[in-house]
């Protein structure tokens, strides 16, 4: 079960927020996160050879995340980067599809926090774009549904503050 938050979305520029403009940050209870690098090789056929490869190193990363969600709010808060974040309920998670868009003015970032054992935060953080949000229902559970976001990404920054120290 997704007890610990350590999956932070946030949108730096919300105009769908109760103050437009404003920031709006979740914490999201994931259960998967699976990361798909798609690269972009060609491939020429070439007559009586073999084909040509050209691998000019250009990627598409792509970031789903599985879990689940209240129906209701929960007010619950995690602080993180020394900002306060909140879990969404159903009703905001299926409304960012429609609310959340990429652009210069509203940046999306998604956080992922790597478990430490120390005192160290350590994150990856994802500059993101989001390309579905799924929410499923199951019998009995209708209370925490499941939920799918898929976003497109690029390449994560790495803060690992505790291997950068006095460098």
């Amino acid at each position: 079960m997704a007890d610990e938050l350590s999956v932070f979305l946030e949108n730096e520029n919300d105009y769908s927020n109760t103050t437009p403009g404003g920031t709006t940050r979740y914490a999201l209870q994931i259960e998967k996160i699976s990361l798909a690098v798609l690269k972009n090789p060609i491939q020429i056929a070439a007559p009586k050879n073999s084909p040509y490869l050209f691998d000019l190193g250009t990627y598409k990363p792509t970031l789903n995340l599985t879990g689940v969600v209240d129906d209701q709010d929960t007010d619950q808060t995690v602080t993180f980067g020394g900002n306060t974040y909140r879990t969404p309920t159903v009703h905001q998670v299926s409304r960012l599809s429609t609310d959340w868009w990429y652009d210069t003015t509203q940046q999306i970032n998604l956080y992922i926090q790597e478990p430490d054992l120390g005192s160290n935060e350590s994150y990856f953080k994802y500059s993101a774009a989001l390309t579905s949000v799924s929410v499923d229902y199951k019998a009995g559970s209708e209370e925490r549904p499941e939920f799918t976001m898929v976003f497109f990404t690029g390449r994560p920054k790495v803060y690992y503050p505790h291997m950068t120290k006095g460098s």
